[in-house]
């Protein structure tokens, strides 16, 4: 055995090299600065290269040394080595083989089999996530390229017969877009699709404002107000169609709201005039019942479809909206109760029109009751709102 101070004796000046932590590049580092110097502009390799060349020829002496000065405890310990080696080799091996055995067996018949499952089975996942994609992106590019297509046809078109076809698109494309964004699957991540939205967002809403304008005004005019007037039927169905929302504020502010305004301002003449109120009375009652009579035709005729794939008459969904049974019962209240607020100021100024509403009084309300014979809840809301003259 070799003395342990001879071997700390003979590797005093390797402890660095012994180290667990050496590391090459930090000893050339601090050879390179011990050597040159921190200011010195000029590298020297030499005396580096030189000084570890000493080092490689010293250890090589010193190993030789030891070995000729401990030559029988070498010979001793490599004796033993082979001693060791060959129990290792000839009892110890052939146990470790047979007790490997069983487990070499579960490694081929289980373990890599299973590995082998589970890459496959990442692969197959892949396959089928890439398969999806396509045919998510197929299906976006077929309703792109039926929209593009469509809307360059209805540009040359006078009569508008494809903006059904062009709203149901827009529809389709928004549906697709939303569904993509909760999912939030993969789609979106190909450009093509992300940038067209901008696009599909940006038509959709003038669409929307064309249709809107269109119906405003159509439903201006009564004559146009026809069941064979297939452009305004189109428009109305198409808005609905892209945006519900917006259908209904348009409808209310083009039909009732509108009505309302022209009915007012009519009724708020005849309070000027009372002589002329029966007169004015029975022209607005006649224009309405033409009116929402017209208007309930089309709307019963124009159908959409419902999330079943059944054909509804529009004119259900828009009472459904407003929760009453018909338009002109819709609308008739709403006219009174703004006739009752004027009729309230009129008489609250006072002056010749006040005193002239009370000596009309009840033959006003005679009125009321020969324009409206056979429309009790109409002739009961008037009477009502004319009763606000007695009270003043």
């Amino acid at each position: 055995m070799v003395s342990k101070d001879y071997e700390t004796n003979e590797l005093e000046d390797f402890e660095s090299f012994l180290e667990s932590d050496f590391d090459a590049r930090k000893l050339s580092n601090n050879l390179l600065l011990i050597t040159n110097g921190e200011e010195n502009p000029e590298l020297d390799l030499i005396t580096p290269i030189k000084k570890l060349k000493f080092d490689i020829d010293e250890c090589n002496k010193r190993m030789s040394k030891i070995s000729s000065n401990n030559y029988l405890a070498l010979i001793s310990n490599f004796s033993e080595f082979d001693k060791h080696s060959d129990i290792l080799k000839n009892k110890i091996n052939p146990q470790i083989e047979r007790i490997n055995q069983p487990f070499k067996r579960i490694k081929n018949e289980i373990i890599d089999p299973f590995d082998e499952s589970i890459k496959l089975n990442n692969a197959i996942r892949k396959i089928h996530q890439t398969l999806q994609l396509l045919r998510n992106l197929s299906f976006f590019i077929f309703l792109i390229q039926q929209l593009e297509e469509m809307e360059m046809k209805f540009k040359n078109e006078e009569n508008g017969k494809d903006l059904l076809k062009i709203s149901k698109l827009h529809k389709q494309l928004a549906k697709l877009y939303e569904i993509s964004h909760i999912e939030k699957n993969d789609t979106l991540s190909i450009k093509l699709i992300r940038d067209y939205q901008s696009i599909e967002i940006t038509r959709r809403k003038n669409l929307v404002y064309e249709c809107s304008n269109f119906i405003i005004n159509e439903f201006n005019h009564t004559s146009k107000i026809q069941n064979n007037n297939t452009q305004l039927m189109n428009n109305v169905l198409s808005l609905y169609i892209l945006d519900p929302e917006e259908f209904f504020t348009t409808f209310d502010k083009s039909t009732i709201n509108k009505q309302l305004t022209i009915s007012i301002n009519q009724l708020s003449k005849a309070l000027q005039s009372p002589r002329n109120f029966t007169a004015i009375l029975s022209e607005i009652n006649e224009e309405i019942k033409d009116y929402f009579t017209r208007l309930e035709s089309c709307l019963r005729t124009w159908t959409v479809n419902t999330d079943n794939d059944e054909k509804l008459p529009i004119l259900e969904k828009i009472l459904i909206h407003y929760n009453t049974n018909s338009l002109s019962r819709l609308f008739w209240p709403k006219l009174n109760s703004k006739f009752k607020r004027n009729i309230v100021a009129t008489m609250a100024r006072g002056g010749p029109i006040a005193k002239n509403l009370k000596v009309y009084s009840q033959g006003l309300k005679t009125s009321i009751n020969e324009i409206f014979k056979n429309q009790n809840e109409e002739a009961n809301l008037f009477l009502d709102s004319l009763s606000m003259i007695d009270y003043q």
